[in-house]
């Protein structure tokens, strides 16, 4: 009788809740005072915020906003999220960032503001130094930033510098102010639009562990959060603070100073377990995120079973004013059952000193699968795996220009396009823990060895796996290798090598993705390349993974980068399985969902 008394009590709170859901509408025109109608909005997000319950919808209008959005709260399910989007068709800006009005001209092109303390509140981030660890240069530069017009100005330590530099600024400390100095050569303070940072994130809970959020369609910009990086908490201009089951979509992220979008860690060791089930699980798809000092995304545990999908990531590190390590256009730690699928990734610029890539996938990958993405035009290495066991990590059907660097075992590398791809399996003497299958729960924690990479049915130009070493039970079979690159010497087996046929790959970036042209002849087709499926991959001996889900099904890489399905007896060598003779293009373009 008690059960039954229960069960009924559940389904009527959340017929209560499906019946009290309700649209909130922000508007740059409205008041926190009204009750948040179509017809009298609020005035900010976070009053709409501060009123939701789950299965609410916050509707913000055409205006700029400046605000911390805080969510107090998250949804219970899929169906009852709180969700804030963007009005249709109307442009939605969130900033972090104030205006500043009050320039002085000293001399030339040069400028100065000065700025008492109170404008800032509790966080100036022109006192504020970029600080945490893994940074090997750029501690004396400053979380504070200054933008003119939309673009970004250069940090300069010396004073003389700046006077010299147009689109640059200098900080003068002093005891209740600030005084930032400016090159203005080409603008006018005046007349053109100058802000400056003033919050650390644009939509980041307080709370740990909020449910079902969804966060689109909005442009997110300007935020002055610190450097990211793992065993710590970390703010990033957007971030999910430990959450679960969020949806970031359909955005325009810009100018953090650090980092864009993060998962908000909890403070652990990397060696240390965790519950897959109380976290991750996210969706972040079909946003633009460009321009950040560190990392479009950063994370540590929290991205397990998260799908990032879509994204068009671009400009990271441009700057160079500080770096280490944990910087990529993606940079993640012990990512469980993580998929990372038709992304664009381009101008992720190396650093002074340090490690840098345009995916990074660090310490501990489990499940991992990197599928379908177009990495070029970076000077930092296109693809970055380190410090794991595998079991099984998958990279298939992507178009990487650039070095390859690895220090993890028991990797898979098929129907790729690597176009003069340089290989370096970086040893490194680290002891990564391995989990459980599909958990994050410790199962053993042991050396790398290299032993066990699987490479096959991928296309090669001009740089091949020749300078590979000769480690324990690699295959590396029925690769196409053209324009002088050549095939791993310790037992490539039924590959084809054209040494003087001109594969000519050519990106063309777009607006909102790249197109890739390139040549091939009947190679791809001639290989006989095998079908990728649990039983050729086979169960990883460390982790005792395959190639299946968290849920437990198996699968193969049954299609290609477009989605077009795969001969199920002898798949086309390379990205995708229509290759015809001649010339060919593939067209990765960011989607908005709808």
């Amino acid at each position: 009788m008690k059960r039954i008394k229960l069960l009924f009590t559940s389904t009527m709170l959340l017929v209560a809740l499906q019946v009290a859901a309700t649209e909130y509408f922000v508007s740059v025109n409205g008041s926190n005072q009204n009750p948040g109608t179509s017809e009298l909005p609020f005035r900010t997000i976070q009053r709409a915020a501060d009123v939701m319950l789950p299965g609410d919808v916050c509707m913000v209008r055409a205006g700029t906003y400046r605000e911390w959005v805080k969510p107090p709260r998250g949804g219970v399910s899929e169906t009852q999220r709180i969700t804030y989007k963007a009005a249709p068709g109307e442009e939605v800006i969130l900033k972090g960032s104030e205006q500043v009005t009050n320039w002085t001209k000293q001399d030339g092109n040069v400028w100065f503001a000065e700025i008492p303390d109170s404008f800032f509140g509790s966080f100036n981030p022109f006192k504020t130094n970029i600080s945490g660890n893994y940074i090997r240069y750029g501690r004396d530069y400053h979380l504070g930033d200054v933008y003119v017009n939309g673009v970004s100005f250069k940090e300069r330590i010396n004073k003389l510098d700046m006077e010299a530099s147009p689109g640059a600024f200098y900080i003068e400390d002093g005891e209740n102010a600030t005084k930032i100095y400016a090159n203005f050569r080409g603008y006018d303070p005046k007349k053109d639009l100058v802000e400056i940072n003033v919050r650390e994130c644009l939509f980041f809970p307080e709370i740990k562990g909020l449910q079902y959020i969804t966060v689109s369609g909005f442009k997110l910009m300007h935020a002055a959060a610190n450097w990211a990086y793992f065993r710590a908490f970390q703010h990033g201009l957007i971030g999910t603070y430990w959450g679960k089951y969020w949806i970031i979509e359909n955005n325009v992220i810009s100018d953090a100073r650090c980092s864009a979008i993060v998962c908000g860690n909890d403070a652990s060791g990397e060696n240390e377990g965790f519950d897959v089930e109380s976290v991750g699980h996210h969706v972040v798809r079909n946003n633009v995120i460009r321009n950040c000092g560190q990392a479009a995304i950063h994370g540590f545990k929290g991205w397990a079973r998260s799908l990032i999908e879509g994204n068009l990531i671009e400009d990271i590190n441009t700057k160079n004013e500080f770096g280490g390590f944990e910087t990529g256009g993606m940079k993640i730690h012990n990512a469980v059952d993580l998929t990372i699928r038709n992304n664009v990734i381009r101008r992720v610029c190396i650093g002074d000193v340090g490690q840098y890539a345009g995916i990074w996938i660090d310490w501990s990958a489990q499940g991992t699968r990197i599928t379908g993405n177009v990495v070029y035009d970076c000077t930092a290495p296109a693809l970055f795996l380190q410090n794991g066991h595998g079991g099984t990590v998958l990279v298939d059907n992507n178009v990487f220009s650039g070095e390859i660097r690895t220090s993890m075992s028991n990797c898979m590398y098929v129907h790729n396009l690597f176009e003069n791809c340089k290989w370096n399996y970086q040893f490194e003497k680290f002891s990564p823990v391995y989990y459980q299958p599909h958990t994050g729960i410790v199962a053993g924690e042991i050396p790398i060895a290299y032993q066990n990479d699987i490479n096959c049915n991928n296309i090669y130009t001009q740089l091949g796996t020749d300078k590979i070493p000769d480690y324990p039970g690699f295959r590396f079979n029925q690769n196409v290798f053209y324009q002088e690159a050549a095939a791993y010497p310790f037992g490539d087996k039924k590959s084809i090598i054209k040494n003087d046929f001109v594969a000519n790959v050519v990106f063309r970036s777009l607006p909102n993705g790249v197109e890739v042209l390139f040549s091939v002849d009947k190679s791809p087709h001639k290989v006989k390349s095998p079908l990728i499926d649990y039983e050729f991959a086979g169960v990883n001996e460390i982790t005792r993974q395959g190639l299946d889900d968290w849920k437990g099904n198996r699968f193969a890489v049954s299609t290609d980068l477009v989605g077009n399905p795969r001969s199920l007896k002898y798949p086309v060598a390379g990205p995708l399985e229509d290759l015809r003779k001649g010339r060919n293009s593939i067209k990765l373009m960011i989607k908005p969902v709808k």
